[in-house]
């Protein structure tokens, strides 16, 4: 009897210890269970792919609420483009250069809303981004800066480009299109999308985040570079910008997974993204939030570590 009674004691009491362990977690706040906050360039449930395709594109061109951004010189605008199209050039969207200034500097609220409005970019419309050659930084550019606006889920970029359009005798013109109607566009500035100097830094010394230098190997490597000191952020990764495309087009995703596990950039804990000026790292920052990782870029890049008094990683590992 004494020996039932224990054993139905000790089943009262595991009971009792496990509701009240259930209560507890059911009161704590979210952030004690998950330990994790939403990443700056987290998409939303509803976003719109980040890829589409020339065959996409040229189904919906003539929706009333798309807008079409071709990405290149003026020249190149003129010479032919996505026919519809609009024509953004990079400085468009950065702060005016001063003598002795960082290059490429993301451009301010009001300079950047007037661009938008400019182009009929208003709050409910689509936006694909066309880049007018191989070369995709310059159109992850404009993607990472509507990212910045807020409207980053409305944003998508035309796989393969304009050279892909082309190619397959789409529509294309050599005329600018009318002006765009009259638009309200509300800008819902994401600044933490941008890592700073400081939080950098913080990152190689106590290692809280991957570095993941977009530039070539050889810059990397610290063979020149153009600025007052080769080399690399100490504990930056390489995955040069060129490896993650063929011909205009983003590697399958598997195979840009892989190019990431190599150097070990898992998702364990953020990414931080850099170049030369912060144009080649918004397309890495692009492949980063492809594959889902929580990332941030470096706008101020090499030219601003590499002109400070910051360490480096110099030729030959020094």
């Amino acid at each position: 009897m004494t020996s039932l009674f224990a054993r139905r004691l000790t089943r009262a009491a595991m009971a009792a210890t496990v509701l009240t362990a259930l209560a507890c977690r059911a009161s704590a706040p979210a952030s004690a269970t998950s330990g994790r906050t939403t990443p700056p360039n987290a998409r939303g449930a509803n976003a719109a792919p980040m890829l589409v395709s020339t065959a996409w594109v040229a189904e919906h061109a003539a929706d009333r609420d798309l807008v079409i951004l071709h990405v290149g010189t003026k020249a190149q605008y003129d010479s032919s483009h996505v026919a519809g199209s609009r024509h953004v050039s990079l400085d468009d969207i950065a702060l005016p250069q001063q003598p002795g200034s960082l290059t490429l500097q993301m451009a301010g609220t009001e300079q950047l809303t007037a661009w938008a409005v400019r182009n009929g970019i208003g709050d409910g419309t689509r936006v694909i981004v066309v880049p007018h050659d191989l070369n995709l930084q310059s159109a992850t550019r404009v993607f990472f800066t509507l990212s910045y606006l807020g409207a980053g889920d409305r944003t998508s970029l035309m796989d393969g480009g304009f050279q892909a359009w082309k190619g397959e005798q789409r529509a294309v013109s050599s005329s600018a299109p009318a002006a765009a109607p009259s638009v309200t566009f509300t800008p819902r500035v994401r600044p933490e999308l941008i890592a700073l100097v400081g939080q950098v830094e913080t990152a190689t010394q106590d290692k809280s985040r991957h570095i993941v230098d977009a530039r070539l190997t050889r810059f990397y490597n610290g063979d020149g570079g153009g600025y007052p000191r080769p080399g690399h952020i100490p504990t930056a990764v390489n995955i040069p910008l060129s490896s993650v495309s063929v011909n205009g087009f983003f590697r399958p995703r598997a195979e840009l997974e892989a190019l990431f596990m190599a150097q070990q950039v898992d998702r364990s804990k953020p990414v931080i993204t850099y170049c030369h000026i912060g144009q080649q790292a918004t397309l890495l920052w692009f492949v980063a939030t492809l594959l889902q990782r929580d990332a941030r870029m470096y706008d101020g890049s090499f030219q601003e570590w590499s002109g400070s008094t910051r360490p480096i990683v110099a030729p030959g590992g020094k």
